[in-house]
């Protein structure tokens, strides 16, 4: 046999005196057949060095047992959470996980989304930055579920979030009833995505407790240097020109760390004189002195839900709810009285 060309199937069955059928079945791990008769061909396809070639199988079956996953930040703890755990899922289904980075461009999603379909994905999860998803974002019909954002015309895609007005609710509600009167909120960047959830829940939260709405206290990180740095920046700004306050929501734990940052240079006692509740319950809320408050997301039901809903569409199983909200709690730290 020439050692130059590579063994084939055929190859395979001529040597093991066994048809091609019975040494695919083996292959594949699919139908009967004996652990002696496995135990010869697997012998072969080690001896030989026979490479399974998974492309051509996808192209003859329509299915690659591949899954796309587009995150915004793979430094962003949050997101690399979650793309732990959805490869985790797919892993223990049998499926391989491409991660792709968007680096917070709408471009690079969109590029992304291209060549997860040129690879024959079975199906993609995905946290967005676009504001919509164009008619041809895919040129097959691939099962796309939406993590944490949807585009505004992704009526029939399914997504799964985590309560966000309810937790921007929770967190100034919290800082209110711990006399807090003047509290800034600190948006977070997110490409051309633009619903304001937790900043909606911080101004219900005012309106509830009969506090006005201040613009001034309006701060948002631009997202072109990490959220702790640029929030660092905005609050020493704020704090430079004469401005009081005493308490900050900030809608990422990164930015929350930036804030208390910011506070320390000031020599501003946290919670004495300002008091702190970020969003995610990240490391960073635990690291640092004192330690912050946060609002928890659930993330591994996050990531698990839309990691099932996605399986179940390409298995051809009813998907059930179409939009899964998760519930969000507040943890209290060092950072809140």
């Amino acid at each position: 046999m020439n050692s130059k060309k590579p063994i084939s199937i055929k190859d395979i069955a001529k040597l093991s005196g066994f048809s091609i059928a019975t040494v695919s079945r083996v292959l594949n791990k699919k139908g009967q057949y004996s652990k002696e008769t496995e135990q010869k061909i697997m012998d072969l396809v080690n001896t030989y060095g026979y490479t399974f070639n998974s492309a051509a199988k996808s192209l003859r079956e329509s299915k690659s047992n591949t899954i796309g996953l587009i995150i915004p930040d793979i430094t962003n703890e949050f997101y690399s959470t979650i793309a732990l755990h959805v490869e985790h899922f797919f892993a223990n289904a049998g499926y391989s996980v491409f991660i792709c980075n968007a680096a917070n461009s709408t471009q690079k999603e969109l590029s992304y989304f291209k060549t997860l379909d040129s690879r024959l994905v079975d199906g993609i999860i995905c946290i967005s930055g676009l504001q919509y998803f164009p008619p041809n974002i895919t040129s097959r019909h691939i099962p796309i579920v939406c993590i944490d954002r949807y585009p505004e015309n992704s009526d029939n895609i399914p997504f799964v979030r985590s309560d966000d007005t309810k937790g921007g609710y929770l967190a100034t509600e919290y800082l209110i009833k711990k006399g807090c009167k003047k509290i800034i909120n600190i948006e977070s960047y997110t490409a051309s995505y633009n619903r304001r959830l937790r900043t909606e829940g911080y101004e219900k939260a005012l309106q509830d407790y009969n506090l006005p709405i201040n613009k001034n206290l309006y701060l948002k990180v631009s997202g072109i240097d990490p959220s702790y740095v640029e929030a660092e920046i905005l609050v020493a700004q704020f704090l430079h020109q004469g401005n009081t306050c005493d308490g900050i929501f900030a809608s990422s734990d990164r930015a929350a760390l930036g804030a208390l940052y910011a506070l320390q240079r000031f020599h501003l006692k946290v919670p004495d004189e300002v008091q702190i509740v970020g969003f995610d319950n990240t490391l960073y809320t635990m690291l640092c002195s004192p330690t912050i408050s946060t609002i928890s997301r659930n993330v591994i039901a996050m990531a698990e839900t839309a990691s099932q809903i996605l399986l179940n569409i390409i298995n051809e199983k009813k998907t059930g709810q179409q939009s899964i909200v998760v519930p969000v709690d507040l943890i209290l730290r060092q950072s809140t009285l």
